[in-house]
């Protein structure tokens, strides 16, 4: 009895495959992990860039708009468009492409040399196309407005652009 027990012991022919298959498993997830991390950080990074060409686009409107000074929901859903169609190139699929658009405007500094920013409720504005909202509104950043040498604050522009989570396509 003691024989069968140490030749089973010491028969070991097909552990090497038992343990290539779980190693082999093991690979094969942690492959997969790191594809799709690296998937999630480049379309993080288009994102981001986007965002930040749209609020250059934004804040140089009147070269595009000269006789429409105010920002409008016709052009935040070209700008939607034109983001989305920037995504499709780079192969992103961007069906559900949701955009929030956020100006902030101060008014005048009165009296002159005072250092106060007072927000400007009539040229501040919120536009969205879809349920996007940013992780900080842009109401809280006043404080980011520089003041010009022209003696003013300098409006800020926020876009925030969301997609819906990810799929796994591979199978």
């Amino acid at each position: 009895m003691f024989r069968k027990n140490n030749t089973l012991i010491n028969n070991q022919g097909g552990a090497i495959i038992v343990e290539f298959a779980f190693v082999t498993f093991i690979i094969v997830l942690f492959i997969k992990l790191l594809i799709a991390i690296a998937e999630y950080q480049s379309i993080s990074g288009k994102l981001d860039r986007l965002s930040y060409s749209a609020a250059g686009i934004i804040r140089e409107r009147g070269r595009l708009y000269p006789h429409d000074p105010e920002l409008n929901q016709q052009q935040v859903n070209q700008l939607r468009d034109l983001v989305q169609r920037a995504l499709l190139n780079s192969g992103v699929a961007a069906d559900n492409l949701r955009m929030r658009v956020e100006t902030l405007h101060f008014n005048p500094i009165e009296p002159p040399g005072s250092r106060q920013q007072q927000v400007d409720e009539h040229k501040s504005l919120s536009f969205s196309t879809g349920d996007c909202s940013p992780v900080q509104p842009l109401r809280g950043l006043v404080a980011l407005s520089p003041l010009s040498q022209s003696e003013r604050w300098v409006p800020l522009y926020q876009v925030t652009i969301c997609l819906p989570p990810l799929r796994d396509t591979v199978t």
